[in-house]
């Protein structure tokens, strides 16, 4: 009876998937190794100001600046970034963004990306001869007046 279940067990073994570790075994196309060039992080425990930077032989480069306004209760303020980074894209152009992220949102500046245009004269105008049409800007609208 134990040969049967030694037996048995030997079986079992024999017959159990052998699994091996092979990191790129299903990597159609594996990437290089990216190595960082520099790094630096300087955080003020006081204020929870910060700022970081680090560069990569990739082309890849990333600096910010963040500085917290406290508000009024606990748990309330604000915190305002800036910085800038770079890439090299697809196409092999490197390519820069500095931005600023605060209360105003998030804003970008590169010479690739798009500039709206500056405000045409005639919609300033507008805007002063008829406050009725922008009240969804924050204005309050107006009724208008019939004669």
């Amino acid at each position: 009876m134990n040969t049967i279940i030694v037996a048995c067990l030997v079986a079992v073994a024999a017959a159990a998937p052998q699994i091996s570790y092979q990191p790129n075994q299903y990597s159609g196309n594996p990437q290089p190794l990216i190595n960082i060039l520099s790094q630096s992080l300087e955080q003020d425990p006081n204020t929870g100001n910060y700022k970081y930077s680090y560069q990569q032989d990739n082309g890849q480069a990333v600096a910010e600046e963040g500085s917290v306004y406290p508000g009024p209760q606990p748990e309330t303020g604000s915190i305002t970034q800036q910085g800038n980074f770079q890439f090299v894209g697809d196409d092999g152009n490197t390519y820069q963004i500095s931005y600023v992220a605060s209360e105003g949102g998030f804003q970008p500046r590169g010479a690739h990306l798009p500039v709206a245009p500056a405000q045409i004269p005639e919609y300033a105008q507008l805007r002063q001869e008829h406050p009725e049409l922008f009240w969804a800007e924050g204005q309050q609208p107006q009724q208008p007046t019939y004669v």
